[in-house]
């Protein structure tokens, strides 16, 4: 990794891997973990954003508005070549000592520091994922993270089903937060990765049709 790291600065200019430095001393950057080839984080200061960075491809992605490589990912930069992330795969290697009781556990007591949790304790049959559709909202505290990892579950679940009268739903209600949060380029660009999952798609010729009309029914620039 330390020589990917390296390749990975070379992208930054001197001014903004010192305002990164400045991010990092501040302890601005949280929530490394590491999955695969991918590492994703979190940066706090006026504004909370996600990180991510593909190992293996090199690609990094930061969901402040910047079109280059910014601060936040100069600040993970330098915490991944102080620091080690948490392993998803070491975590899950740990759980498979554990016993039953003990896993149980583990769950209630996150379930009780974070009640967000419990959707991905659900069985995911067509109601649960329309109830969850209707709950989604902007999260409470700026952080907007729990919401992408929501949206992303739920995506996930109706791509597997291939019920795409739920991505249609979906897609209403993500231009409907888009309509209470118009500078949220970030729900912009994801709306916009998930019309082109759907494109991707065999849809019914009335669902395309319902795809368009909902397009047309918001003044925006989709």
């Amino acid at each position: 990794m330390k020589k990917i790291l390296s390749q990975l600065e070379k992208r930054f200019t001197s001014d903004i891997w010192q305002r990164g430095k400045g991010y990092y001393k501040e302890g601005l950057i949280d929530k490394i973990v590491k999955s695969g080839d991918i590492i994703t984080a979190v940066s706090y200061g006026n504004s909370t954003y996600r990180l991510k960075i593909n190992l293996k491809t090199k690609e990094t992605s930061c969901s402040c508005p910047c079109d280059f490589e910014c601060k936040h990912l100069a600040a993970l930069v330098i915490w991944l070549k102080n620091n080690k992330a948490i392993d998803s795969a070491d975590f899950a290697n740990t759980l498979k000592f554990k016993t039953k009781e003990e896993l149980i556990s583990i769950l209630c007591n996150l379930l009780e520091k974070k009640p967000e949790l419990w959707i991905y304790a659900q069985t995911l049959d067509k109601n649960a994922i329309i109830d969850l559709i209707k709950k989604i909202w902007f999260p409470k505290g700026g952080d907007d993270t729990p919401l992408y990892n929501q949206l992303d579950y739920i995506k996930k679940a109706i791509f597997k089903k291939k019920d795409f009268s739920l991505g249609i739903l979906l897609l209403r209600k993500l231009i409907d937060l888009f309509d209470h949060g118009p500078e949220s380029h970030e729900l912009m660009d994801y709306i916009d990765s998930f019309l082109d999952d759907l494109h991707e798609e065999k849809l019914s010729r009335q669902q395309s049709k319902d795809v368009r009309n909902i397009l047309k029914s918001y003044p925006f620039d989709f």
